[in-house]
């Protein structure tokens, strides 16, 4: 399952959750505050091939 990283509008905190594509369409609760208000943050994701350069 995948790992989206979240932030916190409210408290900023940061934190992430495993979720899964029918999951990641509800909304996401910051388990420090637990406020609504928050938004997924860019991820860095590493592409990897069979072929080499």
């Amino acid at each position: 399952m995948p790992v989206y990283d979240y932030i916190c509008l409210d408290c900023h905190k940061s934190f992430e959750k495993v979720l899964t594509l029918t999951e990641h369409d509800e909304p996401v609760t910051c388990p420090r505050c637990g406020s609504k208000h928050v938004e997924q943050e860019p991820a860095e994701f590493f592409a990897v091939t069979s072929r080499k350069s």
